[in-house]
């Protein structure tokens, strides 16, 4: 599945976790709307790539809300 990512930042250096969400449209103005709403997005998107929809990747999920909307699309 095409996904975009989001990275969250943890307490220590280097420490964070990648959130993949799907992306809604084009980016606009260095902003990806995403999916799993209608008013929020990512600002500067690190791009696209093909994410598989069972993610096993230490430090790597799924948004859960965009997970669900792209796994009933299927």
């Amino acid at each position: 599945m095409i996904a975009t990512s989001e990275r969250i930042r943890g307490r220590g250096l280097g420490s964070g976790w990648l959130v993949w969400h799907a992306p809604v449209g084009a980016v606009v103005e260095d902003f990806q709307a995403i999916a799993c709403s209608e008013e929020e997005g990512l600002a500067a998107s690190s791009g696209v790539r093909e994410v598989p929809l069972d993610l096993d990747v230490p430090g790597e999920s799924w948004c859960l809300e965009c997970l669900a909307l792209v796994s009933t699309a299927e």
